[in-house]
C-alpha cells in the first residue's frame, strides 16, 4: 500500500508564450486598476449591503458612489489630492 501524495498542481490557462507579453502585463495592470475601484466602491461606499429597496434610491446611491469614486481617483491622478491607498 503506497501512501497518498497531494501534488500541487497550479496550472494556468494562459500558456508561457502569451504570459510573457507586453500585452498581457499590461491587460493585468488595467484589470487590477479596475477591481480596485470595484473593491472602493463596495467597502468604502457601502454598496456590499446596500440599506435601500427601490430603484430610484439604489440608482441614486449608485451614482453618488461612483461620482466620489471618480473624484477621489481624479484628485490622485492630478496630484492635488493624496487618496488613502485601498
Amino acid at each position: 500500500m503506497r501512501a497518498f501524495l497531494k501534488f500541487e498542481c497550479r496550472r494556468s490557462a494562459i500558456d508561457a508564450r502569451k504570459a510573457r507579453g507586453k500585452g498581457y502585463a499590461m491587460s493585468l495592470q488595467v484589470r487590477k486598476r479596475i477591481e480596485q475601484g470595484f473593491g472602493w466602491i463596495k467597502t468604502v461606499g457601502g454598496l456590499d449591503k446596500l440599506p435601500l429597496v427601490s430603484l430610484p434610491k439604489v440608482r441614486g446611491w449608485v451614482t453618488w458612489t461612483f461620482a466620489a469614486y471618480n473624484l477621489i481617483r481624479l484628485g490622485g491622478i492630478g496630484e492635488w489630492w493624496n487618496p488613502s491607498p485601498t
